[in-house]
């Protein structure tokens, strides 16, 4: 997992994808892991929520993302980080510095690219329909 040098260039990160300057090949998972650090560091969980949900589609089109039935924005997988990031924070504290709370959380087992999958069945979270709305976890045995 790559980790970050600096707080700036966390800042750095976040002030590109929001101006949509940030190249497509640079939007990997700890970045989009980076970026949800940084909304629900300055925003609750509904409000992050709407707001990178309509950063991510802005984005995706300015850099020419494909959008289909299979690629593109899922509503379900953007829920599933924005709450495991929040479950994050709440353990972590709020109060540590922004680089030292992204990488704790890069570190963490919370960032495992399929993470998901303890929670949803493959299928399930691969459908059209956890795609375009949300999909609530079939294992809700596990805390986030």
């Amino acid at each position: 997992m790559r980790l970050f040098q600096s707080e700036s260039d966390i800042e750095t990160l976040i002030e590109k994808f929001n101006t949509c300057t940030l190249p497509a090949d640079a939007w990997t998972h700890e970045s989009h892991l980076a970026m949800g650090v940084w909304y629900l560091r300055q925003y609750n969980l509904t409000q992050a929520m709407l707001l990178v949900r309509q950063r991510i589609i802005i984005f995706n089109s300015s850099v020419g993302g494909l959008v289909s039935f299979e690629r593109g924005y899922h509503e379900t997988l953007t829920w599933f980080w924005l709450k495991t990031v929040d479950a994050f924070l709440d353990r972590f504290g709020r109060d540590k510095s922004l680089i030292e709370t992204c990488n704790a959380f890069l570190s963490s087992e919370y960032a495992l690219r399929d993470r998901a999958l303890l929670f949803y069945q493959k299928e399930e979270v691969l459908s059209l329909e956890a795609r375009t709305f949300l999909v609530m976890p079939t294992n809700t045995s596990l805390p986030f």
